[in-house]
């Protein structure tokens, strides 16, 4: 389920000029920590496009490798780091993504989390600002809009 999310969510979200090195640069998935997903979410982009670009998906160990990482995927096993991670992220225009209560505090811009059984999702309006992205309506009216400032 987790893994079509993060293609949803790759199709509702405009980044920043210069996120892309030029126009057919793939948007990167990238799994930081350990990899809920297994083949789930590589099956789920393979073959597909956004605007015109490939999906791909990267597993990564650290921060450092996080270099042209579109999405980047903090999986729960990595939320004591997240924190220290997302702000270790100094180019404008990643799409962080966690799964653990300190998510967004932590700066993800959008947090899964269980409600009645169901996977949700919690969208820091502030994370998004300060990534430079811009994240449709559409996707704003389906999570649950966190911001700080007010």
């Amino acid at each position: 389920m987790k893994a079509a999310f993060l293609y949803n969510f790759a199709k509702f979200v405009q980044w920043p000029a210069g996120a892309f090195q030029n126009p057919s640069e793939p948007i990167a998935i990238c799994v930081l920590g350990q990899d809920p997903f297994g083949r789930s979410l590589e099956d789920t982009v393979t073959g597909r496009t956004i605007d015109g670009r490939p999906l791909t998906v990267r597993n990564i160990s650290n921060i450092a490798q996080s270099a042209r990482c579109h999405i980047l995927f903090v999986s729960s096993a990595e939320h004591k780091k997240s924190a220290p991670v997302l702000n270790e992220i100094k180019t404008p225009g990643v799409l962080t993504i966690g799964e653990s209560s300190d998510s967004v505090a932590g700066g993800a811009v959008i947090n899964f989390r269980l409600e009645s059984g169901k996977v949700r999702f919690d969208i820091d309006i502030e994370a998004a600002e300060r990534e430079k992205l811009r994240i449709s309506s559409r996707l704003l009216s389906l999570g649950h809009i966190v911001d700080p400032r007010k």
